[in-house]
């Protein structure tokens, strides 16, 4: 719930240890051979310190070790929205690119919008519904915050059109104006440098730490696109004003970049158009989250990551292209030696919050952390196979353990 508000917080598909995306700890075997999207690496010939690793010998629990058929389209309409509104994460300015401060995840940070009933993530209940009068197709949301001082949210929606988005951001702006809020007024505030966004303010008290927060949100039309802030700041009207027309400077030009696809076609949609999801340990589509079962970019990564400023230099030394969303998070480097470089990275990350665990067995160059955190139990295995960095998690060691050895597995059997 955020503070002031109505809106519920979102589900995020991994929020654990280094709070952000998936944890796991550090497995660092790498294999010599170089591998292309699709195809096995050489297990047999592991280049990392410690020997190579002998698969026959791991212990993969009842995880699968073979890579999946090929995963195909979406085939319906709705999956077709997900993978939209997955696809667009790349395209959606985070809120640390605006503030260097806006680190923190806030709520759960980042999700993909379905249907229009996942607006509750971004509006309250009344501001939400024209959504679905003009037709939503999917989006994709944002948030952090720096604790205390300032808090955004970012969001863009598609629409099938132009005229649609124009429509549905007059019906959004007109029920901002009205909104039902704790401390009256709502009152219309510029955004410094667009003119076309119309945007509304009220303030609010925070219990038990008296503070009082200044509050805008805004809508913005551009092309089929309705492009939705909110900031928070507890000095300033100016702060809050300031934070959104940075947004929008960054976002607009953004997400002209993205090809969206003719909503009459979204079940057309390849759910893995690079085929390393099909070498990812699997999750089910029941069980899978809105933010899961697919393959990101990596701006659309960072959105997920504890620290994005500090992940994206990771990723930009590493060359890291994609990265693979499911069971298991896979990410795909330049090269063996920058799939250890980002794996590193992780675990000199988490493990300044965690405790050591057992490393897998059979991979004597894995490493694995405890952080648990009272009655949760959580733990975090990393691994690397050729150009690959792994990490698993679970509620127990040992399954951490099978999951991190079932997708060095995967990665290495043809």
């Amino acid at each position: 719930m955020c503070p002031g508000h109505t809106e519920p917080a979102s589900t995020s598909r991994c929020r654990c240890g280094r709070g952000a995306r998936l944890d796991v700890a550090l497995l660092v075997s790498s294999c010599s051979t170089s591998v292309d999207n699709g195809s096995a690496v050489n297990a047999t010939n592991d280049a990392a310190p410690g020997g190579a690793v002998n698969v026959g010998l791991l212990d993969v629990g009842n995880y699968p070790t073979k890579p999946s058929p090929p995963l195909g389209s979406a085939g319906t309409a709705q999956l077709g929205a997900i993978v939209e509104g997955q696809r667009m994460a790349n395209y959606v300015t985070g809120p640390w690119e605006v503030d260097p401060s806006l680190i923190r995840s806030y709520a759960n940070s980042a999700v993909v919008l379905k249907n229009a009933a996942a607006l509750k993530f971004v509006l309250p209940e009344a501001l939400a519904a024209p959504a679905s009068r003009h037709d939503f197709v999917a989006g994709f949301y944002t948030a952090r915050e720096d604790v205390d001082r300032k808090m955004l949210q970012n969001a863009v929606l598609r629409f099938p059109d132009p005229a649609a988005a124009a429509a549905a951001a007059a019906d959004f702006s007109a029920a901002a104006a009205t909104e039902a809020v704790l401390i009256p007024p709502v009152a219309p505030v510029p955004i410094p440098g667009h003119l076309d966004t119309t945007a509304f303010s009220h303030t609010f008290e925070q219990p038990g730490k008296n503070l009082r927060w200044t509050v805008v949100r805004a809508f913005t039309a551009r092309g089929p696109y309705v492009l939705v802030q909110l900031a928070q700041a507890t000095d300033s009207l100016d702060t809050a004003a300031a934070l959104i027309a940075k947004t929008l400077d960054l976002q607009g030009p953004l997400i002209e970049q993205f090809r969206p696809t003719d909503a009459a076609k979204l079940a057309d949609l390849p759910i893995d158009p690079t085929g390393l999801l099909a070498r990812t340990l699997p999750v089910s589509p029941d069980d899978a989250s809105v933010n899961q079962r697919t393959v990101y970019e990596p701006h659309g990564a960072l959105q997920f990551q504890t620290d994005p400023s500090r992940a994206a230099t990771l990723f930009d030394k590493a060359g890291m292209t994609h990265q693979a969303s499911a069971a298991t998070l896979v990410y795909e480097a330049r090269d063996a030696y920058s799939a250890q470089v980002i794996a590193d990275g992780f675990f000199a990350e988490v493990g300044a919050i965690g405790k050591p665990a057992g490393a897998v067995k059979q991979m004597p160059t894995s490493r694995c952390l405890d952080l648990s955190q009272g009655k949760a139990a959580n733990f975090y295995c990393l691994a690397t196979a050729d150009r690959y960095t792994i990490e698993a998690q679970a509620a127990q060691l040992l399954d951490a353990q099978q999951k991190t050895a079932a997708q060095y597995s995967m990665l290495t059997t043809p």
